[in-house]
């Protein structure tokens, strides 16, 4: 197939797969380790980036040779809020959403207006490193529902680079609020979204560099997440591929599965069997680009001589399901929605893999325990440092994990959408009821929030992670399971009351 014949195949997938709907006041810092010069921080995020399905490391050879392997790889990274917004806000914070109020991507407890009204935009990664003496920047995606107020620049920001429509998800035909002028990109090579945020990288590295001054750059293309395709030079070469599929791939029987997965699983499995490997494939092109941006900023760095002063972090902000369940997209309390790729390099950090659960909310006290600044009582997250540096002693063996979705309309089903800045309808967008869930390192153990449902009905599952990683059985479901597992479940049931009411130190 030529490149035109490609470009054709992969944007008539593009407008045909799913809805896009779904998706520090502190005194300036001391020396670290002894070192005049503070360290810079280049934070990467990658957008609906799976760590079960996707072989990330594969498809971002550069990535993995520049940040995986010259740090530390968390096998066990965790985005407890599995879905954009809300797990941006975490990010952004240190917080859980029950205490950013931000558990969704809209409504009243989501989107950039459930962020702010929340009061977090006062206290984020770019605040406090700003008012520390550190040059601020970022370019790409933000947070979900920012478009409803496209002039707004949050403070802390030194340079700032947000979309401000839903095109940025496509790749072309989107906006950047560049500090303060909205800028439109068109439809042309050179405006593909993620070189466009890879120039920026530079420009801002480069320049911040020639100042002396430390500085942060969070660098957040929309890349893999649907709809956006390969970058034009990489067409040819993104060539049709089979999605993997695991033992939970369009799971046979979900009966022992909540009734809203029961209820939809049919149709769910319908548009799996459609659209998948067409997904699947136009993720893995559009890696390839994501890749080599991750490669300019590295090369900038060692160009600018930073490089051996400069922590790199490197994940996503949520997984996402290939058919696991019957499920696409994310959201879920399951494993595909909540393992994130997450490597982090930098001066002093060890060399190899753990398996400490390192999660999303643990970014911003770590970032602020290298500029060498407190970390808030109000973060619940913990400084990755000490992990980082091959110590796991009384490192955490569980979190809690959240989503507050009300289902679609305030259902739980399913319903046709159009996707922005197209004629053509998607097939199905999907969403689901609230959940809260607990993960330790052998149980997952989820408590649903039907609306629809009385609270007499709740429903709830349970999972060994041991004897059964794909999540195949809910033992709670099983004849003899709730007795069988009654000293467990009340033990899980308690600690996930206690962690979705914990609030910064109590939740360490």
């Amino acid at each position: 197939m030529d490149s035109r014949g490609s470009l054709r195949w992969l944007t008539m997938a593009a407008v045909s797969v799913l809805s896009v709907a779904t998706c520090l006041s502190v005194a300036a810092a001391t020396p670290v380790h002894g070192d005049a010069r503070r360290p810079n921080i280049v934070m990467i995020l990658a957008d609906d980036l799976d760590a079960m399905t996707t072989p990330v490391w594969q498809a971002m050879p550069r990535t993995a040779t520049l940040i995986r392997d010259r740090g530390v790889d968390f096998t066990n990274g965790f985005a407890p809020m599995p879905i954009c917004c809300a797990a941006r806000s975490s990010i952004l914070t240190g917080a859980y959403g029950h205490n950013t109020g931000v558990l969704t991507n809209g409504g009243e407890v989501g989107g950039f207006e459930a962020f702010r009204a929340n009061g977090n935009e006062s206290h984020t990664i770019a605040t406090y490193l700003h008012d520390a003496g550190y040059r601020t920047g970022m370019a790409g995606k933000y947070l979900n529902g920012l478009e409803h107020d496209p002039d707004h620049i949050p403070p802390g920001w030194d340079d700032w680079n947000a979309g401000i429509d839903n095109f940025l998800y496509a790749g072309y035909n989107y906006t950047l609020n560049e500090n303060g002028t909205h800028v439109k990109y068109g439809v042309v090579p050179k405006d593909y979204e993620t070189d466009v945020i890879g120039e920026k990288s530079v420009r801002f590295i480069t320049d911040a560099a020639a100042t002396g001054q430390p500085f942060f750059w969070y660098a957040a293309s929309t890349a893999p997440h649907f709809p956006i395709p390969p970058a034009p030079r990489h067409l040819a070469e993104t060539t049709p591929t089979a999605a993997p599929q695991s033992a939970n791939f369009q799971e046979p029987d979900v009966s022992d599965k909540p009734s809203w997965l029961i209820d939809t699983a049919d149709v769910r499995a319908a548009t799996i069997a459609a659209t998948n490997d067409i997904d699947y494939t136009n993720r893995l092109g559009a890696l390839k680009s994501l890749d080599e941006m991750v490669a300019a900023i590295v090369d900038t760095l060692e160009r600018t001589g930073q490089l051996d002063n400069t922590y790199l972090i490197f994940t996503s902000d949520n997984g996402y399901s290939l058919g696991a369940h019957r499920l696409t997209q994310k959201m879920a309390p399951y494993e595909e929605s909540m393992r994130v790729p997450l490597a982090v390099a930098g001066p002093g950090i060890s060399h190899g893999a753990t398996h400490a659960m390192g999660l999303s909310i643990d970014l911003a006290p770590t970032i602020l325990d290298w500029a060498a600044l407190a970390i808030p009582d109000r973060m619940d997250g913990r400084s990755l440092a000490p992990v980082l540096h091959g110590d796991t002693s009384g490192w955490r063996t569980d979190f809690a994990a959240e989503y507050g979705g009300p289902g679609v309309d305030g259902r739980n089903g399913i319903v046709q959408e159009q996707i922005p800045g197209t004629e053509t309808p998607a097939m199905y967008a999907f969403d689901m009821p609230s959940w809260v869930a607990v993960r330790t390192e052998r149980y997952l153990y989820v408590r649903w929030y039907d609306r629809e449902r009385p609270l007499a009905d709740r429903e709830y599952e349970l999972y060994d992670l041991a004897a059964d990683p794909y999540q195949l059985t809910n033992l709670i479901k099983t004849p003899t399971g709730r007795a069988e597992h009654a000293a467990t479940i009340t033990e899980l049931d308690h600690r996930l009351t206690e962690l979705t009411t914990c609030a910064g130190r109590a939740c360490r």
